[in-house]
Order: structure tokens, then C-alpha cells, then sequence
């Protein structure tokens, strides 16, 4: 193929899109290739939520406020539009006990950071006048943004572009190459190979396969999830709308299908309902059962929806670590092989600060969070020593 990159980058998604656009920025010569097409995976299928308060507190959260600014000054400086609105977002509670939790919840944020405001059953229907009028409040966070993510996506990649990196697409990579030292030389496409300096792997979902191809290993798993897209309607929900159990189920790895409240409107006017998460490998396929259960979730929150009409229902799978933390980083036995995956339903949010920490990490500058948390190299077999 043409001229080496400095850098190759696998994945074209958000998290890839992102690696390409600080790699580029930071003067380094990089190629973004794809199997099929700008935001062909999980970037296509998501709802586009830059959120605080549902993360980890020691290492997710720091990242996702990173990302979080990064986000901001994205969309006053690139020159595509991709519906950023910091619109702020309310966690609702169902009842006393969850508001309760959830009031506590954000006394622990605010210490580190993240403002938000109790509200009680009252102030919740000021925010939400079609609030069911059976809860008891919720938690406002007028941080929390909203963007759609394919247009996001598209953006980081045309600024990318613009900053000097080139894009491959339609272009599986078959291997990674790699030297009998450790050290990676480049990846074998359908096309050809490419010869780089070093290799980032953001393939999300398909990252473990793609590693294995050069004896390499992540423990990153499929978990789907289903979007129910509501026609344009005169009901507009000025904040986007999660219910206070949405962390537990981004935090738990029961096998089992889970659902969980969340609704927000969208610039185009349609209205998106989630969120479902359920492990069943590879399949992308849309389960009408699951779309009505997201449905009903959303109606018991707002009553309003039980006569709203679906548009379409949507699919996606999310790469998912055991900690739930992303993996972002080189391998010790593969200096040059960087992961940036396992981002599970938090890619968009995480995407900007992600690609900054891996641009970093190959440039050698300083991190602004520290990217040991993030090292593949944590989840290695421990060794005990002889008794």
C-alpha cells in the first residue's frame, strides 16, 4: 500500500475517530482503517450520552470529565455540527428509598466535582411536567450533555483528515504483525499490508479477535443493547431522562436481560427510549420482546408515551471489561500495540479523552489522567510465588 504511517489506527468508530483526530493534531502521521464504513459498529447504534454521573468514581469518572470539556471545545471548534447540547440531564427516582440513595449519590459527586441538585416531587414536575405523578423526585445534573453520535463521529474523522491523517475503509485487517522481539511492525488487510510505528487497536467488540491474531489478549465481551426511536410528536422532554436504577445495570454483569428507563428528545425532533443490556454474543439482531419492554419502562416513568408510536428500534453491541473500566494503553509484552476499547455504553462520553490519552501516550507528553489506570496488562494471570 502507499506510504507507512507513524501510527495506524484499527476502527472507525468514536473511540478510533477520536485516537486519529489527537494523533493527527499532535503532528503524527496516521492512518485510520476500517472493515466497512465510519461508525459501521457500536458508534451507529447508541443514543450519544456524555454523562457523569453514573461512572466509576476513581478512574472512570476523572476520564469521563476530561472527556466531558474536550467534548465542549469540540463543538465550538470543529466545523461540522453534531447536535452537542449540554442540556443537563435528571436522574429520577421511583421511590423514597431511591431518592434517598440517589440524594447521597450526588453529595458524593459534588465532592469531587460533579454538581447536582435534589429535587423533590414538586421541582422533578417543574423540570418534567410529564413526569408520572407517583415519583417522588430525582437528582437534576446540568452537566450531562447529549450529541448524536454518528454525526460526532463523522466530525472527529473529517478534522482528523484535515489535520493529516488518511482513511482506509472497506479494508478488513487481518493480523497484526508483529516481530519475534514483541515490537509490532504494521497489520495485514485484505488489501495489503500496512507498515507503521505502532498499532492502535479501537475495533471495539471485535478487539479480543483481532489481538488473538498476534498473541494477544483482552477480556472484552459483546453486550447488546436496543434504542426504541419514537415518531416526531409535540411532546418534547427538555432534559435527557435516566431512572436512578440505570447505574446498576450499567455496573452489573448478571447474564440476564436488563432494562432501565431512559428517555430524551432529539434535535430532529423524534424522541429516543432505552436502555436495554444483554449477553448474547455477537447477535445484532433487533428482539421486538425487548423493544416493548424498553417501551413500557419508559410509560411507567411518563404516561404520556403509552400512546406514542415507534419509528424504528435500532441494535448495537457494547464492549464490555470484567472491572467495567476501559482499556486504554500498551501491552508490557507489545510496547507498541495500544488498546483503546472496552467502553462499554460509555464510548461516546469517554471517545475524546480516550484518543487524547492514547495521542500521549505515543508522543510521550504528559497525561492528563493516568493511563496506568486504564493498562490491558492489569487483567494478566497473577503468578503466586512457591510456599
Amino acid at each position: 500500500m502507499s506510504s507507512s504511517p507513524d501510527v495506524v489506527v484499527v476502527g472507525a468508530g468514536v473511540v478510533g475517530a477520536a485516537c486519529a483526530y489527537h494523533l493527527a493534531l499532535a503532528g503524527v502521521r496516521v492512518r485510520l482503517v476500517d472493515r466497512a464504513h465510519v461508525a459501521s459498529g457500536s458508534s451507529g447504534a447508541c443514543e450519544g450520552n456524555v454523562l457523569a454521573w453514573d461512572k466509576e468514581l476513581e478512574r472512570e469518572l476523572p476520564l469521563a470529565l476530561r472527556s466531558a470539556e474536550l467534548w465542549q471545545a469540540l463543538a465550538e471548534q470543529l466545523p461540522d455540527d453534531f447536535e452537542y447540547d449540554r442540556k443537563g440531564s435528571v436522574v429520577v427516582a421511583e421511590n423514597d428509598a431511591e431518592l434517598t440513595a440517589s440524594a447521597e449519590r450526588a453529595r458524593v459527586l459534588a465532592g469531587l466535582g460533579v454538581h447536582g441538585e435534589v429535587l423533590d416531587a414538586d421541582a422533578l414536575r417543574r423540570e418534567e411536567p410529564h413526569a408520572a405523578h407517583d415519583l417522588p423526585g430525582g437528582v437534576l445534573y446540568p452537566g450531562d450533555a447529549q450529541l448524536e453520535p454518528r454525526l460526532a463521529t463523522a466530525a472527529l474523522v473529517r478534522a482528523a483528515v484535515a489535520a493529516g491523517a488518511t482513511v482506509t475503509l472497506d479494508t478488513p485487517v487481518e493480523r497484526i504483525v508483529r516481530e519475534p522481539s514483541g515490537r509490532a511492525t504494521g497489520v495485514q488487510t485484505a488489501r495489503g499490508l500496512i507498515g507503521a510505528d505502532a498499532v492502535v487497536v479501537a475495533s471495539g467488540v471485535w478487539t479480543k479477535a483481532l489481538l488473538q491474531t498476534c498473541g494477544l489478549q483482552v477480556p472484552v465481551t459483546p453486550r447488546k443493547g436496543q434504542i426504541v426511536v419514537l415518531e416526531r410528536s409535540p411532546v418534547v422532554f427538555r432534559r435527557k431522562l435516566s431512572e436512578a436504577g440505570y447505574a446498576a445495570a450499567v455496573e452489573s454483569s448478571d447474564a440476564a436481560l436488563q432494562i432501565a428507563m431512559v428517555v430524551e428528545s432529539t434535535g430532529s425532533g423524534t424522541t429516543l427510549l432505552g436502555s436495554s443490556r444483554q449477553h448474547v454474543g455477537f447477535d445484532r439482531d433487533v428482539d421486538i420482546a425487548v423493544a416493548g419492554a424498553i417501551a413500557a419502562r419508559a410509560a411507567r416513568f411518563f404516561p404520556v408515551l403509552h400512546d406514542a408510536r415507534a419509528l424504528r428500534v435500532y441494535a448495537g453491541l457494547r464492549p464490555l471489561t470484567p472491572d467495567h473500566i476501559p482499556i486504554i494503553g500498551p501491552f508490557a509484552d507489545a510496547p507498541n500495540v495500544c488498546v483503546a476499547t472496552g467502553h462499554e455504553g460509555a464510548g461516546i462520553g469517554l471517545a475524546p479523552a480516550t484518543g487524547e490519552l492514547v495521542a500521549d501516550w505515543y508522543t510521550g507528553a504528559p497525561t492528563q489522567v493516568p493511563l496506568a489506570w486504564f493498562s490491558p496488562d492489569r487483567f494478566a494471570p497473577v503468578e503466586l510465588a512457591a510456599p
